[in-house]
């Protein structure tokens, strides 16, 4: 008996897509991000290093520590990180120990990480933003996943 079935229930899930465990398991890894300028003051150059690990948090969510490290910077924050097949936002949870500076509030979209169309990692940068001003720019890639 199909009485108050709509078609909808019938249909079969598109195999292209992915699980949510599998989105969830694909953003899992290590990022790194570098970069760098001349220093204002003269000689030599100011640099700074991002590193990034996204672990389960549990079975459903993701979890990311940041680390930046370099000139005048160490930064220590634990973030959410909300995913869907295409798209990784980080959300302010929390400093970690050592952090130098305070400059989000909890619940803050720091960045996102997204899958363009020709299957690249690109940033876009919000709260948080790169020391380098001419990597401001969001829509660039800039994170590259070193370790799955």
């Amino acid at each position: 008996n199909t009485n108050g079935q709509n078609s909808a229930q019938n249909v079969v899930p598109n195999s292209n897509s992915l699980s949510q465990k599998d989105i969830i398991n694909k953003w899992i890894g290590q990022y790194t991000f570098d970069e760098s300028t001349p220093n204002a003051a003269g000689s030599g150059t100011q640099s700074w290093s991002y590193a990034l690990n996204v672990s389960l948090k549990d079975k459903d969510s993701l979890i990311a520590v940041i680390l930046v490290d370099g000139f005048q910077t160490m930064t220590r924050i634990e973030a959410e990180v909300k995913v869907t097949e295409k798209n990784a936002d980080f959300i302010f949870n929390k400093y970690g120990d050592e952090n130098m500076f305070e400059h989000f509030k909890k619940g803050e979209k720091l960045f996102s990480l997204e899958i363009n169309d020709k299957n690249e990692m690109i940033t876009n940068w919000d709260k948080m933003k790169p020391n380098v001003v001419d990597n401001q720019k969001s829509g660039k890639v800039m994170f590259k996943k070193v370790i799955s």
